[in-house]
């Protein structure tokens, strides 16, 4: 059971961070096109894109969440890599679960309101094209959730399966915390 747990949130991490590359790549090529249009027109004086700069504004969010996810998926966050470089493994592990709960708990907490505000903003409409404020928001809710769904996971592998905490992500290899 525990290595089914374990295989589980393995599959679970590298999913999310595959989702999460592919994300950054094609919103960062999409806003990058649209702003290139958007110079281009405005120096040639071919015409205006009225929609550029909204949807460059819409997209800006879902861009955002996903470097947030893969970034706390990977656990890269400067003070706690101070913080592992001083201690000894055992006490990695332990900082690293209380981290990952701590996160965990935070973000599925903040899931959850990000939800109840996509409900409220559904019915605003944005100026040009008319898309549901909840756009943003429901970036934010998966965001935030898949951020927790990490960090449960994290917590199996490190627990359950006895990943190693390794401090230097360099040396560990693309998507290991």
């Amino acid at each position: 059971m525990n290595q089914l747990l374990v295989s589980t949130a393995q599959l679970i991490d590298r999913g999310v961070g595959s989702f999460c590359r592919l994300v950054l790549i094609t919103t960062g090529m999409f806003m990058l096109a649209v702003l290139t249009i958007i110079v281009l027109q405005r120096y040639t004086g071919i015409g205006t894109f009225d929609s550029g700069s909204e949807l460059c504004s819409l997209t800006f969010p879902i861009f955002v969440m996903a470097g947030i996810v893969d970034a706390a998926r990977k656990g890269a966050h400067v003070a706690t890599q101070i913080l592992l470089n001083a201690l000894d493994s055992t006490w990695r592990i332990v900082l690293v679960v209380f981290l990952h709960g701590i996160t965990a708990i935070a973000y599925f907490y903040l899931c959850w309101y990000a939800y109840q505000n996509a409900l409220i903003a559904h019915d605003e409409l944005s100026t040009i094209l008319q898309v549901p404020g909840s756009l943003g928001y429901g970036s934010l809710t998966v965001g935030l959730f898949l951020v927790g769904l990490c960090s449960v996971g994290a917590i199996v592998r490190h627990t359950l399966g006895h990943e190693p905490v390794h401090v230097n992500l360099a040396d560990a290899g693309p998507g290991v915390v």
